[in-house]
């Protein structure tokens, strides 16, 4: 990884008893904090940064956190998501005043309901006119003020404020993170006037940070209930969507399920949440759970099912856990339920393994086991034959063929971030964090940027973005490009690349089957206002940043091009893009 300060001559740094700049103080409490990168789409508010890291010289990578220049909003947004969603540590971010921090709105709301911290900062327009160091100096700083600039994200943040003088920014970043970082964790937001940045603070820095508060833990009646009903249940199943936000949940459930007798399904799943290859996966599709549950736990799901397709049965017990099973910022959710059991996923899972023992529940596991597991095996049954039938089919790449290709030659501790093309039930994910999805509010342009911000937190791995071709346009691919060879990140890119908003085309024959839409599909391949021909050589767009990049049309060609893809990233350390024109 490049780091920017190497190039700089290192200047004298004054100590604490001589005072810093308000930025300096700053920046020395990202760094306490525990923030490996700074984030940093630049402005005119940035300069008392700039000169912060100016002044340290190459003793600024001992002081301060690892600058990142990134030259779009949510590119630095989703490399700070990408970056936590591996390694499990907060980061931090500042852009550009009003217009920056507008465009970072969307990687925001990806970061708000996939429960990402991230200190998101952003300057302030100055606060006056002439008279002060940091006093605006260029005609923009008029038309950039607001009334209430963290108006437009306060929905999507848990807390923010604007720093409002120098002298207390250690005890407000200190804030900022413990409520980042308290469960439900979620971004924060500090806009940082230029003046207050400037400021010159006499004096020591605050003592040590302020703990987080410790994690929800179960409630035991609750617990006792949800034993009970599970330990009586004769198909009991825990459903997973985002548990394994924490990979230290992942063989607490595994072991629960086999000790317990207990199946394990997934719904859109954004992790890995149990090994796929577990005798007690039963696959992705809740409708076929639903017909034959009669126990469910939804653990971290803010979607458990979608009422016009399936529910559970009216006679099933139905129970939702999680940091915040009303998942409470969201308007509208319905979804039924007998209990619901503020915790941790990994709280949950342990305590309950707890309150089964305690029940001796492993007494009657071993008939539960014998059912659940044959249900799994039909499932991975039709899988093969869905498989079976794609293959004999042959023809143009089909999402399936893509994904079972890149399940074949991916090295099996690879961190795969997908944005929508790949079919989870054709690929193997046994190890935890080496799956990443998309969050609930699915914002595109996620996929490349988390990609890279994954690379750099797992920089001794190969990380492979799987992208839709409008996921991958969303992206601002000319600047991740730019940022992979800037910041030497050999991210491997796979495009599924059918020319078309797939989602579209799809929602528009959902509502109206056969009719208008329909028949414009079945002519034109795709339905009004979805197609996105004529599309780019995107293999260029890589090319054009010092990357190889490759275009695949038939099957045959796929094995072969990704793993010369592979090569490239792995032995010569270069990013890569394999742009695969796909059917559906």
């Amino acid at each position: 990884m490049k780091n920017e300060m190497t190039t700089m001559q290192a200047q004298p740094v004054a100590g604490e008893a001589d005072g810093h700049s308000a930025a300096e103080r700053f920046l020395r409490r990202l760094k306490a904090q525990g923030v490996d990168c700074f984030y940093v789409g630049s402005g005119t508010d940035t300069a008392p940064i700039v000169e912060a890291y100016a002044k340290a010289g190459a003793a600024a990578a001992q002081l301060y956190p690892h600058p990142v220049i990134a030259t779009h909003e949510n590119l630095a947004i989703g490399m700070a998501h990408g970056h936590y969603m591996v390694s499990g540590r907060m980061q931090a971010v500042i852009l550009h005043v009003s217009v920056g921090t507008a465009n970072a709105v969307c990687g925001l709301m990806n970061a708000a309901r996939g429960q990402v911290p991230m200190l998101l900062t952003a300057g302030r327009t100055p606060l006056f006119e002439d008279g002060r160091l940091g006093a605006r100096n260029s005609e923009i700083h008029w038309g950039q003020e607001m009334f209430d600039q963290g108006a437009m994200l306060r929905e999507l943040v848990k807390w923010d404020y604007e720093l409002r003088d120098g002298s207390n920014v250690d005890e407000i970043v200190d804030r900022a993170f413990g409520i980042a970082m308290a469960h439900p964790r979620a971004p924060v937001y500090l806009s940082l006037p230029r003046e207050v940045l400037a400021q010159s603070l006499p004096g020591a820095a605050a003592g040590r940070p302020v703990a987080v508060p410790t994690a929800p833990q179960p409630d035991e009646a609750a617990l006792a209930r949800l034993a009970q009903v599970f330990d009586e249940a004769r198909h009991p199943v825990i459903v997973c969507e985002s548990s394994g936000a924490d990979p230290a949940t992942v063989a607490l459930l595994a072991d629960l399920a086999e000790r317990f007798g207990i199946g394990v399904a997934e719904t859109r799943a954004r992790f890995v949440n149990f090994p796929a290859s577990h005798p007690l996966h039963l696959g992705h599709e809740t409708k076929a759970v639903f017909a034959q549950a009669d126990a469910l736990l939804f653990l971290e799901c803010e979607g458990p099912w979608v009422p016009s397709r399936s529910e559970p049965s009216p006679e099933a017990f139905v129970a939702h856990g999680g940091s915040d099973p009303l998942f409470s910022r969201y308007p509208v959710r319905t979804h039924r339920s007998d209990l619901s059991i503020t915790a941790t996923a990994a709280a949950l899972i342990e305590r309950l393994a707890r309150a089964l023992q305690a029940r001796g529940a492993q007494a009657r596991a071993g008939e539960r086991r014998a059912r659940l597991e044959a249900t799994a095996r039909a499932v991975r049954q039709q899988t093969e034959q869905a498989v079976a039938r794609d293959e004999a089919a042959g023809g143009a790449i089909t999402k399936a063929f893509l994904s079972r290709c890149l399940q074949a030659v991916r090295p099996a501790d690879s961190i795969v971030v997908n944005e929508y093309p790949l079919a989870p039930q054709q690929m193997c994910f046994d190890e935890p964090g080496t799956y990443f999805y998309v969050s609930a509010s699915a914002g595109l342009g996620w996929g490349l940027p988390a990609a890279l911000g994954a690379q750099q937190a797992a920089p001794d791995r190969v990380v492979i973005a799987a992208l839709g071709d409008g996921s991958y346009l969303f992206a601002n691919p000319a600047v991740c490009h730019h940022a992979a060879a800037m910041h030497e990140l050999p991210v491997l890119t796979v495009l599924c690349n059918n020319m078309a908003w797939g989602a579209v085309s799809q929602a528009a024959l959902g509502m109206y089957p056969g009719q208008h839409a329909a028949q414009h599909a079945k002519a034109h391949g795709t339905s009004p206002l979805s197609s996105l021909e004529p599309m780019p050589d995107f293999e260029r767009y890589i090319e054009a940043s010092g990357g190889h990049g490759e275009r695949v049309t038939e099957r045959a060609q796929l094995l072969p091009a990704l793993r010369r893809a592979l090569e490239v990233v792995q032995r010569e350390r270069r990013q890569a893009l394999v742009n695969v024109i796909t059917q559906g």
